[in-house]
């Protein structure tokens, strides 16, 4: 019985080891991330969004900008990285630039928020460290269901912090504008058509602002044309009905605006030459915008 509990225990060990290691590794992680959390509460503006917000370079548009928009981010993991940042009473941000755009609540959304889709895991691997692992959110309530690869990847996986970016591409070509379509707009699985979690956690960005007396400026970058010929009236619908019900809300858009194919580096993101143009527009308008406001 003796050798028996002992062969048990050298069985066991190297998950026992590896459990703990991976423990400590993420309490030691999740120190640098709350550390740069402050770090980054310094800042008096912040760029957030998903990838076409990347492409604005926030020091052309206020002092003290940081950048922390990625690639395919769901509002959800928007709103609890400002949470996060706020939580430091003595926090320095008193304006957010959200990038905020027909395909945001388009099908793709609703599988960024949905761990049962290849889309979902990766968000959770992406943005771990960014999230309340309780919060009783859609999201977390199916962690249970996550397969342990994703989550020992999601605790090794660096967090994805977003950031400015800037591609040099011009003119897409038609391939390349449908394949971004498809992806966006494309039902999978008879899921909604539109992503209300999107329009819930925007409105909790809004009204997470509006109590940190955060000023909330939304931009909708350009399309390409041959993009946004293919997106239905029903889109824009529901675009505009989510703006006109936010609280706290400065909307700077430029969907109608026949832009240059030459500034577009694909079908919904600016080239380095088509960012500084448009950075430059938005500027003026932010400027107008709070000018207005003094006068009221």
């Amino acid at each position: 019985m003796k050798n028996f509990g002992i062969k048990i225990l050298i069985f066991s060990l190297p998950a026992l080891i590896f459990v703990i290691s991976t423990s400590t590794f993420y309490l030691f992680t999740k120190l640098k991330i709350d550390s740069k959390f402050k770090e980054i509460s310094e800042y008096e503006c912040l760029l957030m969004g998903d990838s076409q917000m990347q492409r604005l370079n926030g020091e052309l548009i206020a002092k003290r900008t940081k950048n922390l928009a990625s690639s395919g981010e769901h509002y959800y993991f928007t709103y609890n990285k400002l949470r996060k940042l706020v939580e430091n009473k003595n926090h320095k941000i008193n304006k957010v630039i959200l990038g905020v755009s027909i395909h945001n609540f388009a099908p793709v959304y609703n599988r960024l928020f949905n761990i049962d889709f290849t889309e979902g895991k990766g968000s959770f691997e992406r943005y771990l460290y960014f999230i309340p692992l309780f919060d009783n959110s859609k999201f977390t309530n199916h962690l249970s269901q996550l397969p342990i690869f994703n989550f020992i990847s999601g605790v090794y996986f660096t967090p994805d912090w977003g950031g400015f970016y800037e591609s040099n591409n011009s003119n897409p070509t038609t391939e390349i504008i449908n394949r971004s379509f498809n992806m966006h707009f494309s039902i999978i699985k008879n899921e909604k058509k539109f992503s209300n979690y999107q329009r819930i956690y925007l409105y909790k960005i809004d009204s997470l602002c509006t109590v940190n007396n955060i000023d909330l400026t939304l931009i909708s970058t350009p399309y390409h044309i041959k993009y946004k010929e293919q997106i239905k009236p029903e889109y824009y619908s529901f675009l505009y009905e989510t703006l006109r019900k936010l609280k706290n809300r400065n909307y700077i858009g430029f969907l109608y605006d026949k832009t240059d194919p030459n500034f577009m580096s694909d079908a919904i993101h600016l080239n380095k030459i088509g960012a500084k143009y448009y950075s430059k527009i938005i500027i003026k308008k932010m400027n107008a915008q709070k000018h207005n406001k003094e006068l009221r």
